[in-house]
């Protein structure tokens, strides 16, 4: 038998009725979930507390206090990423909340937007002019806008409302620094910390322009009586332990970084720890702290990667490979996860792989410069130089002292031959990292490219004394001896580089040099013959014994040599550029262009090998098949200079297109501005639009540097009868064609010579 339902009483419906309309009033319920956050703060419980302030806020995006209480608990977890936009949306609902528009305006600074800081702290100061607050983070903003003299007047009128107030002493002091004014910045530092010695910022903002002037020892007895002033101060610990990772002294770092790991509430803090550990290989520490982290949700991603990277570290590469794809999985836009699988599969010489792995983590996160850094270097060993130059530039743009990006942009602009760049970008890294040894190594080598031996001496002389047994530094010794023609001091330096390295081929090749410039073709055949035999297929070495053997006339064996250089490595662009290069060499145009044209098979995007094959086919007469690849080049990179100075050769020579020919001509002038061929280009587009008053002077400095050029001397000739210069029109004509008279165009110069009115 079903038994019956009992009635449902009146005061039951009643305070249903109730629970149900207060549920359903938002106002009430924004009201709960604040209290219950106030609840949960007070009892030190954030994580809990956020969620309910993030629900008050979710049912009134306008309730100021809310925010301003999610803010300050996101604060206080630490997680300013989060805690930034919610003091800014708070101050904007709470106008007249001084704190709240305080905090907004500090998150507007840290963010870097510097003018919205100072509109802030004006209207902060419009309500209160004698705001300390306010003047202060009004000189913050004109400070990182660059107008010193403004920043340091709203200091000086704080300190006049409040001339004991050590925060404006230390706001004066760090604006002075930014400033170059040293001198003052010390005394107002100083000045601060007397009159408030107890204050451990006032130590630690002393100890960041100590370290800004390289005092490192004054710099670390600051930071150290920052922390004997309160050992658990967190800025203070992380300040003395990047120091101390700074300075080489890793074993020291542990303590303050232990300190800040079990004081702070950041999970962050841990990662920290175990970064730390990953890097002075105590691999089991890193892992037992990391295994711990994959429960904690703001950094599980991260502690996975980590796992990950740890696992292809200790060989297991399979687990480390399974493990980050399950984690991209997940997350498939996760760029620490992207970057570790493009650098993993660059190891295992996966470049393709690894290059779509580092341009998705740039995607995912174009502001991080690792992202870049890790893009470029698959480039460069893919051998796309003008990406990895690109990528390089990029890292710099978000971070100006990246010093290895520095070193790798002046090797690779040395490498394509452009010293003033290469010499530019050494001396960058030189002044970012003045300690730097691939910093100087890398100014040693531009210095040598651009003939300044003294310099180079100058800068070796330095390394060697800082490592007298680097096999790096010796073979620079060994280059620059060999440059003043101390031949015997050069072998010796190399050799001993040989010892120290035997593998490295750059000694090799200083040996082998040697040897060809004495013509000991057989002793510097021997060289390289010995070593292929120990490692027979090595791209680098292949190329060298080709050279060694194109020296000694033995043709056959450099073809040979090359061949085998692309095919253990079909990547290799050097060898076939020297293979390409050889078949010239012997008259053999259509096998040089056929391997550029396999190189552009094999990477479309291979622009100087498009350019090549333009460049062949135009040696052939073969115009309009040369204009398509030079069109093509420029297709994939508008800035290309060779193919875009080129193109508008044709252009000129065909007389059409000749607005766009003046546009490609002065975009190479502006890459090649030394390059007397581009002049060249843009006098002959413009006479061919009938402006040889603008064509003379680009054509004048032309012939100055290429003075036994017929067809530019032709140019200028044909410039000078367009303007009725007579005798300079005869002097150029003439002189082409004593220099060739069968140059293109000789008929023309004949029957403009033969015109020329008599004198």
């Amino acid at each position: 038998m079903t038994q019956r339902l009992r009635p449902i009483s009146l005061i039951t419906i009643a305070v249903a009725f109730l629970f149900l309309a207060a549920c359903s009033d938002p106002e009430a319920e924004k009201l709960r979930h604040v209290e219950r956050g106030n609840q949960y703060a007070a009892d030190s419980r954030d994580d809990f507390a956020v969620i309910e302030y993030a629900r008050a806020v979710q049912l009134d995006p306008k309730y100021g206090e809310a925010r301003l209480k999610l803010a300050e608990t996101y604060e206080r977890m630490e997680n300013l990423r989060a805690a930034a936009p919610e003091y800014v949306r708070a101050a904007d609902a709470l106008p007249d909340n001084r704190a709240a528009q305080l905090k907004a305006t500090e998150m507007f600074l840290l963010g870097g937007r510097f003018e919205d800081a100072r509109t802030r702290a004006d209207a902060l100061l419009e309500k209160n002019p004698e705001d300390v607050e306010a003047l202060l983070l009004k000189a913050s903003a004109l400070a990182l806008l660059r107008d010193a003299p403004g920043a340091i007047e709203q200091v000086e009128e704080a300190l006049t409302l409040r001339p004991e107030d050590t925060v404006a002493l230390m706001a004066l002091g760090t604006i002075q620094m930014q400033a170059g004014d040293s001198k003052q910045a010390e005394a107002a530092f100083r000045q601060a910390i007397a009159k408030a010695p107890a204050s451990v910022d006032g130590h630690l903002a002393f100890a960041n322009f100590l370290l800004a002037a390289e005092r490192s020892a004054d710099a670390e007895q600051m930071l150290t009586k920052a922390i004997a002033l309160d050992p658990q101060h967190l800025l203070a610990n992380r300040m003395l332990a990047a120091f101390y990772m700074a300075a080489g002294r890793a074993a020291e770092a542990e303590a303050p970084l232990k300190v800040v790991a079990n004081r702070s509430k950041a999970p962050e803090s841990r990662v920290q720890l175990a970064d730390y550990y990953l890097s002075v290989d105590r691999l089991d520490e890193a892992k037992e702290l990391l295994t711990a982290l994959l429960t904690e949700q703001r950094v599980a991603a991260s502690a996975q990667t980590r796992l990950a990277a740890i696992s292809y570290q200790q060989g297991a590469t399979d687990e480390a490979h399974k493990r980050i794809d399950a984690l991209l999985a997940r997350l498939p836009s996760y760029a620490p996860a992207l970057v570790s699988k493009a650098q993993w599969l660059a190891t295992e010489r996966k470049l393709d792989e690894a290059l779509a792995q580092a341009s998705a983590a740039v995607a995912a996160d174009s502001s991080w410069a690792t992202a870049q850094f890790t893009l470029a270097r698959i480039h460069q060993q893919r051998g796309d130089v003008a990406g990895a130059i690109k990528s390089y530039t990029e890292v710099l743009r978000l971070n100006p002292r990246a010093v290895a990006a520095q070193v790798e942009l002046s090797r690779l602009n040395l490498a394509s031959g452009n010293v003033p760049a290469a010499l530019q970008f050494a001396k960058e890294a030189r002044t970012t990292a003045p300690g730097s040894v691939d910093a100087r190594l890398a100014a040693a080598r531009a210095m040598l490219a651009s003939g300044d031996l003294a310099g180079a001496e100058t800068t070796i002389r330095e390394l060697l004394t800082a490592r007298p047994d680097d096999a790096t530094v010796l073979t620079l010794q060994g280059l620059l001896l060999a440059r003043r023609g101390n031949a015997n001091a050069a072998r010796t330096s190399f050799s001993r580089a040989r010892e120290l390295a035997p593998d490295a081929i750059e000694a090799l090749t200083g040996l082998v040099g040697l040897d060809i410039q004495s013509k000991q073709f057989d002793a510097a055949n021997a060289r390289v013959d010995a070593e292929l035999r120990k490692t027979p297929d090595r791209p680098a070495l292949l190329a060298l014994a080709a050279q060694t053997y194109v020296a000694a006339n033995r043709l056959d064996r450099a073809e040979a040599a090359l061949r085998q250089a692309v095919t253990a490595d079909p990547a290799y662009s050097t060898g076939y550029a020297m293979l390409a290069s050889l078949y010239m060499q012997q008259k053999r145009t259509d096998d040089a262009r056929r391997e550029f044209e396999g190189i552009v098979q094999r990477d479309p995007k291979a622009i100087g090998a498009r350019t090549m094959v333009g460049v062949l086919l135009e040696a052939q007469n073969r115009q309009e098949d040369a204009k398509k690849w030079y069109e093509q080049a420029l297709a994939i990179n508008d800035a290309a200079p060779v193919a875009a100075n080129n193109l508008a050769y044709i252009y000129a020579q065909q007389g059409i297109n000749l607005d766009i020919a003046l546009q490609l001509a002065s975009s190479a002038k502006q890459r090649m501005p030394d390059n007397g061929h581009v002049d060249d280009t843009i006098g002959w587009v413009y006479y061919k639009k009938n402006l040889p008053a603008l064509a003379l002077a680009p054509l004048q400095e032309s012939v100055k540097r290429n003075p036994n050029e017929p067809e530019i001397l032709y140019h200028l000739g044909m410039t000078h009868a367009a303007l009725r210069n007579t005798a300079a029109a005869r002097i150029a004509l003439q002189r082409a064609l004593q220099l060739q008279p069968d140059f293109p165009g000789n008929d023309v110069a004949r029957r403009t010579l033969m015109s020329l009115p008599q004198q």
